[in-house]
């Protein structure tokens, strides 16, 4: 069997079990536990498909047994397990990917090698550093402290490897990653870096206990340990979420871990981080496709409108030229460059796409580094933050928050990129910011709850740049290939599910665009909030823009009863019934919005729309009317007046506000229905030259034009045009496209 059909197998079955299909993931399982051929699981399989058909049959015979929920719930979960332990091991026979490569490595050559004498070696050498840091600078052995970093850190890349790779774990591996993780051996970097050793081990099998040393680090004395720990519960929380409830164990943790004081608070604001990192993609293809093209446009036009003098003499030129800004302003860049400043001020991730292309360097071909903490004095950097400046350079790039760890690594990193002579002159005007340095860490220091997001929200960047740009992602469960959606983890609604909670994460939801999911929220908060009449505006909006019109109505219905002179409201109620084909109801909330604001433009146009979708054109002209009047630059009014005053015979002025159209920005219906008023007027010629151009501007498609013509054709007979000459007129058109082909 090979790995696809055992990963597809045991995705079924995971399926089948979060139905409570049993008979049937046991059917499955059987398939896997024959390919195994190992009488240990065959028996175990046996012995729960027993178990269940005795609970059938004492179900059926009317037994009442207070524990059978309970013995249900251990079958299913024991079926999770089984599933998991057969497909792993089967997996291990064929699979080519890093994880059992490096479990067939181990076992290969390290047997003798466990968690626990790998903690103890590391802590030794640890401590080796410790102690030759202690001596003087002048006694310092420079060569002799990189060695034992090298160490380190090696040390520390064979421990994740084998944190990763340690299923199914033994009683001694849970109490050496207990006693590793949360007994203050071990700095703060070096334990979260083991918690993603952990996430990864967790994401390729489930492990219960491993999950419960998670949420044990929340209550870990650093910050850092803490939001890394809750950020990876929360993602295995969800990956999970079908098995969940059959944990009760869970259920405590998270009952005690609910006593702590920011624990909901953190578990809110990372999942409004989780929702962050769905933008990632919008803003990565919004700076490749649009801020960065219009840039690159704009360049050469800029130096034409600045002095060669300020440029040599004034850096800030740019800054202070007026035609610039208009320049940027004309280009859109400047509306551009602010929505992705705010988003940047909200924590969005805005350096994706600037840090993707410098993700090549060796230094990321090993899978422990792209969850490092931050280092400045990691051995990859070595030589790269020295010279003048360098200290200060390095306070600076390690405070920042806008940056995540792994992008501060690539930025040093392409530093060494750089001639060492331009490198130190760079790094040497950091020199003067020192005070501002020591300001900035002294308002860290004053915003420690900022602080704790910023920790999360620098690891979920961290976490979507590993999975989306490692060069072997593929053979990872990316928990970012959806959404991370915790409302949908059922042990987490105690923590998410009151009103304040609902309605931020749904504001969230709702300016983000995602209306399905906000929409979930405004009808949970409309059970509780019933004279909430912005509730059922948003409800109706989020209908409205899935297309369900009918729905979107009854909300928008519903806040009018509240509400009853809400023009906003007024307004789509209206476009509901417009776009339910119901021209004669919009029409009356259109009427009430105009007495609200009789200048409204937009109100005035749909008045005259479902004017016109009751064919009274004469009316439907006026108010096309009226909107000329009001705004006689736009052309808002144009098309409509052109079309109308054609319907109603009046040719002359169709014409005139046809020339006007075509003289502007004109489309292929432009000619089209232009076509249609010269040949009501017998401009034969000119008709021809519209239609062709028509067909021009849809890109040769004579089949649609004509089949158009035909749809208009009664339009045509009632305003005069024979219907016989229709076609000597089309046929004469074709005639013409042929020849100029």
């Amino acid at each position: 069997m090979i790995t696809t059909e055992i990963t597809k197998l045991q995705y079924d079955i995971y399926g089948l079990l979060a139905e409570r299909r049993l008979k049937d993931a046991f059917g499955k399982l059987a398939l896997l536990v024959n390919e195994l051929q190992d009488w240990v699981s065959r028996d175990k399989l046996n012995e729960m498909e027993t178990s269940y058909r005795y609970m059938i049959q004492y179900m059926l015979d009317g037994v009442e047994d207070p524990e059978r929920k309970s013995i249900y719930d251990h079958l299913v979960l024991s079926a999770y397990v089984l599933t998991d332990r057969v497909s792993d091991r089967l997996a291990g026979q064929v699979s080519p990917s890093q994880y059992y490569g490096w479990k067939r490595y181990a076992s290969a050559s390290r047997t003798d090698i466990s968690l626990s004498s790998q903690f103890d070696v590391c802590d030794n050498e640890i401590n080796d550093l410790s102690l030759a840091l202690l001596l003087s600078e002048q006694e310092q052995d420079f060569s002799k402290i990189q060695s034992l970093k090298h160490r380190i850190e090696d040390t520390a890349g064979n421990l994740f490897m084998d944190i990763w790779t340690n299923y199914p774990a033994a009683e001694d591996d849970y109490r050496s990653l207990r006693e590793a993780l949360f007994t203050d051996r071990f700095p703060d970097t070096f334990v979260s870096l083991l918690l993603s050793a952990v996430l990864l081990n967790l994401l390729h099998r489930f492990d219960e206990q491993k999950l419960l040393i998670l949420l044990d680090g929340y209550r870990h004395s650093s910050p850092e340990i803490q939001m890394r720990s809750l950020c990876c519960a929360l993602i295995v929380m969800y990956i999970y979420r079908e098995r969940l409830p059959l944990l009760k164990s869970l259920r405590n943790r998270l009952d005690a871990l609910c006593e702590e004081p920011k624990f909901k608070t953190d578990v809110r604001n990372i999942f409004l981080q989780f929702i962050k990192s769905q933008e990632t993609e919008k803003i990565t293809r919004k700076m490749n496709e649009e801020l960065l093209p219009e840039m690159m446009k704009l360049g050469p036009s800029l130096y034409k409108k600045i002095r060669q003098e300020d440029l040599m003499n004034d850096i800030n030129a740019l800054e202070e030229n007026p035609e610039w800004q208009e320049m940027l302003d004309k280009s859109g860049i400047t509306d551009k460059l602010k929505e992705l400043t705010d988003l940047q001020m909200e924590g969005a991730d805005v350096f994706m796409s600037t840090f993707s292309h410098l993700k090549s360097f060796p230094f990321f071909q090993s899978i422990q580094n792209w969850f490092l903490p931050f280092n400045p004095d990691h051995t990859a950097l070595s030589g790269v933050l020295s010279g003048k400046g360098g200290d200060t350079f390095k306070k600076m790039i390690s405070a920042s928050a806008l940056l995540c760890n792994s992008d501060k690594y690539s930025f040093c990193l392409s530093l060494a990129q750089v001639p060492e002579s331009q490198r130190d002159l760079m790094m040497g005007q950091f020199s003067a910011e020192n005070a501002a340095v020591q300001e900035m860490e002294k308002e860290e220091l004053m915003k420690k709850e900022i602080s704790r997001e910023n920790i999360s929200n620098r690891y979920i960047q961290d976490l979507y740049r590993f999975f989306k740009l490692y060069i072997r992602r593929t053979e990872f469960t990316d928990p970012f290939a959806g959404h991370i959606n915790l409302l949908h983890v059922s042990v987490l609604n105690p923590l998410l599910s009151d009103s304040d909670s609902l309605r931020l994460i749904g504001e969230y939801y709702f300016r983000r665009g995602y209306y399905a999911e906000a929409l979930e929220l405004f009808e949970r908060l409309s059970a509780a909030y019933h004279s909430d009449s912005e509730i059922y505006q948003k409800i109706g909006f989020c209908y409205q823009k899935k297309g369900d019109y009918a729905n979107a109505l009854e909300a928008f219905l519903k806040a009018e009863i509240i509400s009853p002179d809400n023009f906003w409201t007024i307004r789509r109620i209206a476009t509901c019934y417009r776009n339910m084909k119901k021209p004669e109801m919009a029409l009356s909330y259109y009427h009430r919005a105009e007495k609200i604001q009789p200048e409204n433009l937009s109100v005035q146009m749909n008045i005259g729309h479902c004017y016109v979708e009751q064919k009274d054109y004469e009316e439907a002209l006026k108010y096309y009317f009226k909107v000329d009047y009001l705004d006689p630059e736009g052309g808002k009014a144009w098309r409509p007046i052109a079309w109308c005053s054609f319907l109603v015979g009046k040719k002359e002025q169709a014409q005139r506000y046809y020339e006007k159209i075509l003289d502007d920005k004109p489309v292929s219906l432009d000619y089209f229905n232009a076509g249609h008023v010269e040949f009501s007027l017998g401009h034969i010629r000119k008709a021809i030259d519209y239609y062709r151009r028509s067909i021009e501007l849809d890109n040769g498609d004579s089949a649609k034009f004509l089949s158009n013509f035909k749809q208009d054709a009664p339009d045509l007979i009632a305003s005069g045009i024979a219907a016989s000459d229709m076609p000597i007129l089309l046929d004469q058109l074709m005639y013409g496209i042929t020849d100029f082909l």
